[in-house]
């Protein structure tokens, strides 16, 4: 399993990363948000298609991004 650090302005992400079998991936996302005076903190676990040729480390960043602008509004 493999794990990823983002931070997009006031949110930190981080990603475990798995391949569940041959082009399939999943994520578990953990968002926090450190700027409020009371913690907040939420879980996404997200199942995808993966291709051979396509970076995982770049397709889970989209998909974080992705998740963030949907459920946080950035």
């Amino acid at each position: 399993m493999q794990t990823l650090s983002y931070k997009v302005g006031q949110w930190r992400a981080e990603a475990q990363l798995e391949e569940l079998e041959t082009g399939k991936l999943m994520a578990i996302i953990s968002v926090s948000d450190e700027k409020q005076s009371q913690r907040e903190q939420s879980r996404h676990t997200v199942v995808f298609d993966h291709d051979a040729g396509m970076d995982k480390t770049l397709e889970t960043e989209v998909l974080v991004n992705r998740i963030l602008r949907h459920h946080y509004k950035m």
